[in-house]
């Protein structure tokens, strides 16, 4: 092995780690969501998981934007 292949495996290393990151980011947002919504569903004594899917849809729609910010307009 050379010198030059190492930054580069590193680097490759780095990258997977970042995106499973993303991953396990985007498991517990929607996790939160679904356990906030359901807590705010049953405080308003809600018949329809109406907040709970508000909720979800949010933090999606919030990790999407993140993403789209974290890939594409910081490799501009």
């Amino acid at each position: 092995m050379n010198e030059t292949s190492k930054p580069r495996a590193k680097k490759k290393v780095n990258s997977y780690l970042k995106y499973s990151g993303m991953g396990f980011q985007l498991a517990g947002l929607v996790l939160a969501g679904y356990f906030g919504g359901k807590y705010i569903d049953k405080w308003l004594g809600l018949d329809k998981p109406i907040m709970t899917l508000i909720l979800i849809l949010l933090f999606f729609l919030g990790f999407m934007y993140k993403l789209y910010v974290d890939l594409i307009l910081k490799n501009e």
